[in-house]
């Protein structure tokens, strides 16, 4: 079973965490939008992890256990997606492994607000967004349009 190393210190190059990062080849579990899928698992390959596109609530928390960090993506939000991050979610943060959430647009419409309120309460490690999601998850007034921010 696969579990959680840091990868260096902050005084090392990205280079050097890289290739530190490599040689452990980390099993990442993906839930992401559709359109990000296919580019997420490429990307991951090439950097030098393990993606696996877990994402059903019958085995994403399961799964969240063995992997050694999971991606979180509302991009095409459904109630099955939800039910599987969720799922995952709570099981990462419970086994102490890192997560990253990605709101995508959760600001447009009172579905996405209500999702994303649920897995802030599971406690990410990491959101990771653009401009207009993160200006707005910190309450202020921000402009998105697609994938673009204002």
């Amino acid at each position: 079973m696969q579990t959680t190393m840091p990868l260096g210190t902050l005084a090392e190059t990205p280079g050097q965490l890289l290739t530190a990062m490599r040689e452990k080849n980390p099993l990442v579990q993906n839930i992401t939008n559709f359109v990000a899928m296919n580019i997420a698992a490429n990307v991951m390959l090439a950097a030098g992890a393990s993606p696996a596109m877990v994402h059903t609530k019958e085995e994403a928390g399961e799964f969240a256990r063995i992997a050694a960090a999971l991606t979180v993506n509302i991009g095409t939000l459904s109630p099955d997606f939800l039910a599987g991050m969720k799922a995952a979610a709570a099981s990462a943060t419970e086994a102490g492994k890192p997560w990253v959430l990605d709101p995508v647009a959760h600001y447009a419409t009172a579905y996405r607000r209500a999702a994303l309120a649920e897995l802030m309460e599971l406690r990410p490690t990491i959101i990771r967004g653009n401009a207009s999601e993160i200006i707005a998850l910190a309450g202020s007034q921000s402009s998105g349009h697609g994938v673009d921010s204002g």
